[in-house]
């Protein structure tokens, strides 16, 4: 068929006095679903300091994340009042010349407990990405927990919450323990990220952002947290992050969310009039349980909420590796996802549904 229809061309050209035949141009390329953009990063060693929150480390303002003697003196600036940790946060800003521009809060992981250094990689790496397609990224600090458990001398030692999922037994006094302070890290996280989504709202207009078109992403412990931003958006703590944050007036709900190797812990907590979500998975996940995010997409769907979830059935990646391994077919359904729930564009696929994989 093909050697015939160049045939044709050719006998028309011919005929016709035309040159010869040519392919259709390609689509072309479209903000917000492809890299149509260049993008700058907020530097590495000047990030923008958003708000504060008590501390809940109590290793902070000595030796924090992972050995790294923090600069004396203490580095809280001395306008925050109390015994305050400062959050920071990097911008992934796309050079366009648009306004009322969609926003994605990059959330990191790290068990809760680390993951200091990964705020201005995330911001680097799929911030910058996706703000070459248009969406203003901001890449989030929240309170992290640097008290560890378990491991080796030869092995990195397990996060608080991890070693709690790893040793599951409500009837261990320790257990139970170091549960409620893997709970309180976290709702610190959960908190954090939905007081700098009210930040980003109130400063929209200075980063062009439309503030109804904001959504949050992140991988392992910043997946589970974006799953708390999008099903617990109503539970923002008690704290006032920054100047004028009025936790009775500015709005924390984001209109979408998605993750890899993330899910809800809580499924009672998902309800009708939650976000959005959409996430990928590995069946041999080993630091975030299949069955969690499995039962948090069944949960979801039933309560008639948009929950796709791309499934890969035989394999254990986690996070960013299971990511970097799929990161064609993941880009594509979350540009499509985000492009469709932030009403960015008209006529994009319907939401998927597909199965879990078989228990």
């Amino acid at each position: 068929m093909r050697r015939l229809t160049a045939l044709l061309c050719v006998v028309l050209a011919v005929a016709l006095g035309v040159a010869a035949c040519a392919p259709p141009a390609p689509n072309p390329p479209a903000p917000y679903l492809d890299q149509v953009y260049g993008a700058t990063v907020t530097s590495k060693a000047q990030p923008v300091t958003w708000g504060a929150a008590p501390v809940i480390d109590p290793h902070y303002g000595g030796t924090l994340y992972a050995g790294t003697s923090l600069a004396q003196p203490d580095p809280r600036p001395a306008l925050l009042p109390g015994n305050l940790e400062p959050l920071r946060l990097w911008v992934a800003d796309p050079q366009d010349d648009t306004t009322n521009r969609p926003a994605i809060v990059w959330v990191h992981g790290g068990g809760f407990a680390f993951g200091i250094d990964g705020m201005y990689g995330l911001a680097n790496a799929s911030g910058k990405d996706y703000a070459e397609r248009g969406y203003v990224g901001f890449s989030v600090e929240y309170r992290t927990d640097t008290t560890v458990v378990g491991g080796s001398a030869t092995s990195q030692p397990a996060s608080l919450c991890q070693w709690v999922q790893d040793n599951w037994n409500p009837n261990d006094p320790v257990w139970q323990q170091r549960y409620q302070e893997c709970q309180r890290n976290l709702a610190a996280a959960q908190y954090d990220v939905l007081a700098a989504v009210r930040w980003i709202r109130v400063h929209a207009m200075q980063y062009r952002v439309d503030p109804s078109k904001i959504a949050v992403g992140g991988f392992s412990a910043g997946a589970v947290t974006a799953g708390n931003v999008a099903y617990r958006g109503d539970d923002v703590g008690t704290v006032h992050y920054f100047s004028g944050d009025d936790l009775s007036v500015a709005s924390s709900k984001v209109q979408a969310a998605f993750g890899a190797s993330g899910c809800e812990y809580d499924p009672a907590s998902i309800g009708a009039g939650d976000a959005p979500t959409s996430w990928i998975h590995s069946r041999f996940d080993q630091a975030v349980p299949y069955s969690c995010i499995a039962q948090t997409v069944t949960t979801a769907r039933a309560d008639g909420l948009v929950a796709e979830l791309t499934s890969y059935c035989t394999e254990s990646a986690h996070a960013e590796n299971l990511y970097a391994e799929h990161k064609a077919a993941t880009d594509t359904q979350w540009t499509t996802f985000l492009a469709r729930e932030l009403h960015i564009y008209s006529g994009m696929r319907p939401p998927s549904a597909d199965p879990v994989c078989p228990s």
